[in-house]
């Protein structure tokens, strides 16, 4: 039996395969993307590091087709809607669903963080940053995007409910008319107030109000409320891309859905705007155009496959794809083998396809040895009260949160401190996964016969195929 075919009787009948193809497409556009937009470029003889919107701001229009974050927190919304609702039936705890989410998000993190800290101070030591063309730094500011579904994913039971009880789109109106306020305060009265990262600080505001909404729309989706008829479906896509084109046009907005790495000008995600929501209104129209489609497609054993696969890993593929990038960045262009572009012209986009395939080869290397990160066993139950445990992981969640957040803004080293290693970021974001039970907490294997072990092996290979 080919591989396709085992992975295709394996997958239970209720899973929604089109959920998994939403996924697992919005991450791999968001890994090419990130491939992209970063060019090594020769000046005055010496290769640097290049951001493609930056020189070429044309492409930043380019970035309303790449942007995927929306329809990748609407999937978010509605797994984890599903799962809780799960849970909740069987009768589980709010923080014990939470200590399962979070240990499948946050373990995979460990591993990318003590490599990229060791290797970043060895490069320190030897004075060797400049060997990977791009910052080390590089590798790890997409794991921001960790910090943000854990808060939703930590707000599920709360949004839920409230969701349950008004209907959902009195929050989701709510919550779009804040984010709308907040862009008026931050891109107008506060453009020159106190900021962060750059942005105006008010912005920041946005982070929960923009993400928790279009997470909300999961909601929606879950439940089948958005129009069910291929008309209905375009007046979505429609409406929301006239509500782009007004923020677009009303110059308040920028145009670029991205930051643009080495300068401070405005964008749509660092922090989040409600221009987002209006393009998750897009992509959601889209996507229930194309459902029917594909989701006859994934019945195909090799097309489900194509998904699937990838699906098994996507946490690490995430994870490390830009440490795919300096990896290749140091094998070619530092050695001289690949030399820097002069500039981003006709011949730079042709040598694109060579690039990527590198970078893919380079990270599918990656993430055979690291994919195991991936397959974890669930944490133990606490024994702690009900509100204990709320008070326990919302200060997990808290931690968590801003020890990404330290090594974002400060980086993998701290010069003054002992072995140059970033204590206050590694401290924060230990303590957090501790009180999350994603270190610690993890029940004991128990002894069985070797004839057990292996009907047990047997099934935990199938049960890791059906996730």
């Amino acid at each position: 039996m080919s591989l396709a075919r085992r992975i295709h009787e394996r997958t239970p009948a209720e899973r929604d395969r089109y959920l998994d193809f939403l996924r697992v497409t919005s991450i791999l556009l968001v890994v090419v993307g990130h491939w992209t937009v970063r060019a090594a470029v020769e000046q005055d003889g010496v290769p640097k590091d290049g951001y493609v919107l930056a020189l070429e701001p044309w492409t930043q229009w380019l970035t309303l087709i790449v942007q995927v974050l929306p329809i990748f927190f609407l999937v978010g919304g509605a797994l984890n809607a599903e799962s809780y609702r799960r849970a909740r039936d069987r009768g589980t705890r709010a923080s014990d669903w939470l200590r399962k989410r979070a240990r499948r998000l946050l373990l995979p993190l460990i591993p990318l963080l003590v490599f990229w800290i060791a290797a970043a101070g060895a490069m320190d030591a030897l004075s060797l940053r400049q060997i990977t063309i791009f910052d080390p730094e590089t590798a790890i500011i997409p794991v921001w995007f960790l910090a943000a579904y854990l808060l939703v994913t930590a707000l599920t039971p709360a949004t839920l409910w409230l969701y349950e009880r008004t209907g959902g789109l009195a929050v989701i109106a709510v919550g779009t008319l804040l984010a709308l306020a907040v862009d008026v305060l931050r891109f107008e009265i506060l453009a020159h107030g106190p900021e962060i990262g750059g942005q105006p600080a008010i912005g920041a505001l946005n982070f929960p109000i923009v993400i928790l909404v279009i997470h909300q729309l999961g909601y929606l989706w879950t439940d089948a409320r958005f129009p069910t008829t291929p008309a209905r479906q375009v007046l979505l896509a429609l409406a929301g891309c006239a509500a782009l084109a007004a923020m677009l046009g009303s110059r308040l907005y920028p145009v670029t859905m991205v930051p643009v790495a080495g300068t401070e000008l405005p964008n749509n995600l660092a922090p989040p705007s409600a221009a987002l929501i209006a393009l998750g209104l897009v992509q959601v129209g889209v996507a229930l155009l194309a459902k029917p489609a594909v989701t006859e497609w994934l019945r195909r054993p090799r097309a489900w496959a194509v998904v699937a696969i990838p699906g098994a890993h996507l946490m690490t593929i995430f994870l490390w794809h830009q440490t795919a990038l300096l990896v290749v960045s140091a094998a070619v262009i530092t050695t001289g083998i690949w030399p820097p572009a002069e500039a981003i012209d006709a011949a730079w986009w042709a040598t694109r396809p060579i690039w990527l395939f590198l970078c893919a080869l380079v990270l599918t290397l990656l993430s055979l040895v690291f994919g195991k990160f991936e397959s974890v066993s669930p944490p133990r139950p606490t024994r702690l009260s009900t509100a204990a445990a709320g008070v326990t992981h919302g200060a997990g969640v808290i931690l968590s949160c801003a020890g990404i957040a330290l090594f974002i803004e400060r980086g993998l080293t701290e010069p003054a401190a002992p072995l140059g290693l970033p204590l206050p970021a590694m401290a924060t974001l230990l303590a957090g996964l501790f009180a999350l039970g994603v270190l610690g907490g993890v029940p004991p294997r128990r002894q069985r016969p070797s004839g057990a072990r292996s009907a047990a092996g047997g099934r935990a290979r199938r049960n890791t195929a059906r996730r």
